[in-house]
């Protein structure tokens, strides 16, 4: 039990933040806009359609790479934006990811317990909510990025832990397996819907030996949780690593391919190294840098110091600690030594292994969420008195939050439905194919043509139609050869010249005074041009 439980006042407040602090973040999303995003318009909203409409196969990347990423996180937000008025969907959205505030004062609750029920109860109120009002976090509010949403899993994991670390250590063993393997299974789902989790549940696991108890017991918890993740993972996407696995030899296909070998992809790991720092010592101080400069680490402008805060204050707190077990003085933390120790230890290797894998700052947001509780243990471990501790973590909290600048990936006004597009008549459509061009997010629309109409992407960050190495190619030319009807192109309107140059290498002409344009609400308006096989061809393949 993580609520207190001499102060009755200090339950109440505590139920009514648990119960309250997801709606209103859910009314906060109205306030942010309509969501439009980059990867909603790329794939996003193809991929749950296609997956849904049994569309897999019959269209082939028309989502680019992620074409092949698992559907199944995108299912729920699909399904609502298809049914209901948008406002009513981002305010849904926005409450499921304003749980993560609630966690965020579970686990404070929880690892505060030394301090008094009501002054526990504040400060961990002020943790939850700063853990939605991050710059990455805040930016992040009613999108479909979902690393706002698989942030649930880590941190629905870390109260799992937290909330009775001695049944953990101590306790009877089956129910310490049992949380232990459930708090692994929230974190493997997590993993399993989108790959850059692992490095919390990683980091999770790597936490463990770091708990009191005897070393047996800290590595079997360790074991356990791992095996849960595992578990965890095959729920989520075992389905789709199978169907990866069968229809091109690679159960994460295309990534890390420079292992399995797939011939339908590149012999590569098909990691994104653009943000990847220029050497060692800029990946050392790499916190100092993106908060700098935040395009180091993302798309878009945003500010935040909760990393580079702990990015300080961590190896302090460890030094001050040292200092005071070889002098043989007892440190007397703010918080419980325990879930310090966990939650540091985790906050630790996740980040590492973020600045080793991605640096991407948009996966690091579930970390950004856990800061501010991780900013007040690492402070309560400084040699100071222990009002000083508390004074200088809120006055941090306070800094951070003061400076905090929103990412912004791109929103329009609401509208009643989420995606409109207005696609003008196609003749015949079971007789025509679409190809698509460029590198731009379009496959948004794909679900207002006709059903019938398959689309072929021959252009994309994926596959290019001079290609070499790629037996996918392979796949997209003969698919555009055995078509015997009509060809249409789709193209954002600067990408049509290139487009044009992609059809002639597929052996095909692309009419650029046969367009039409297709007016959407989510981005620039699209090209829908005619494209014929050019005379004597027999077509690519």
């Amino acid at each position: 039990m993580i609520l207190p439980t001499a102060d009755r006042r200090a339950r109440f407040l505590a139920r009514l933040f648990l119960w309250l602090a997801p709606l209103a973040y859910g009314a906060l999303t109205l306030r942010y806009g309509m969501d439009a995003n980059w990867d909603l318009r790329n794939y996003h909203w193809y991929n749950a359609y296609a997956f849904l409409t049994g569309r897999i196969g019959f269209d082939l990347l028309p989502a680019q790479m992620p074409t092949f990423y698992n559907p199944l996180l995108d299912v729920p937000f699909f399904l609502a934006a298809s049914a209901w008025p948008a406002p009513v969907v981002g305010f849904l959205l926005g409450t499921v990811q304003g749980i993560n505030l609630s966690l965020a004062f579970a686990a404070a609750l929880a690892a505060l317990r030394p301090l008094p029920d009501m002054g526990r109860v504040g400060l961990a109120a002020i943790v939850g909510v700063m853990a939605g009002l991050g710059g990455g976090a805040l930016g992040l509010i009613g999108t479909t990025f979902y690393d706002n949403v698989l942030s649930l899993g880590v941190l629905g994991a870390l109260v799992i832990v937290l909330a009775d670390i001695p049944g953990l250590t101590r306790g009877p063993a089956r129910p310490a397996a049992w949380r232990a393997a459930a708090a692994g299974m929230l974190a493997g789902a997590a993993m399993g819907l989108k790959m850059p989790m692992a490095i919390y549940a990683t980091g999770l696991c790597l936490a463990f030996p770091v708990l009191p108890g005897s070393p047996w017991r800290r590595l079997w918890l360790a074991v356990v949780f791992g095996i849960g993740a595992l578990a965890g993972v095959a729920a989520v996407s075992g389905f789709w690593m199978a169907h990866l696995w069968q229809d091109y030899g690679n159960p994460l296909f295309p990534h890390m391919n420079h292992l399995f070998l797939s011939p339908f992809a590149a012999p590569d790991a098909y990691r994104n190294v653009s943000f990847f720092p220029d050497g060692l010592r800029e990946r050392l101080l790499f916190p100092f840098i993106f908060t700098a400069e935040p395009l180091a680490a993302g798309e878009v402008p945003w500010f935040d110091l909760r990393v580079v805060i702990l990015f300080v204050l961590v190896p302090l707190a460890v030094l001050a600690g040292g200092i005071a077990r070889l002098a043989g003085r007892r440190a007397r933390p703010v918080g419980d030594p325990a879930a310090a120790r966990f939650l540091l230890v985790a906050v630790a290797a996740a980040y590492a292994l973020w600045v080793w894998m991605f640096c991407i700052y948009r996966y690091l947001v579930p970390l950004e969420m856990v800061a501010p509780l991780a900013i007040v243990l690492a402070a309560g471990w400084l040699p100071l008195r222990r009002g000083a501790r508390l004074g200088l973590a809120v006055l941090l909290l306070a800094t951070a939050q003061a400076t905090a600048v929103p990412a912004d990936w791109g929103r329009v006004p609401w509208s009643r439905t989420w995606v409109q597009a207005e696609v003008p008549p196609v003749e015949a459509p079971h007789e025509t194919m679409v190809l698509m061009a460029g590198y731009w997010a379009t496959s948004h629309v794909i679900p207002e043509f006709p059903p019938q109409i398959p689309f072929v992407r021959i252009q994309s960050n994926f596959l290019q139609p001079d290609s070499v190495g790629n037996a996918y190619l392979g796949i997209v030319q003969r698919r555009v050869a055995a078509h015997e009807g009509r060809f249409l192109m789709l193209s954002t309107i600067p990408d049509t010249p290139g487009a044009a140059r992609a059809a002639a290498l597929m052996g095909l002409r692309l009419d650029p005074d046969a367009c039409r344009v297709i007016p959407n609400n989510l981005g620039e308006p699209l090209n829908l041009c005619r494209v014929e096989r050019v005379s004597g061809s027999g077509g690519a393949g």
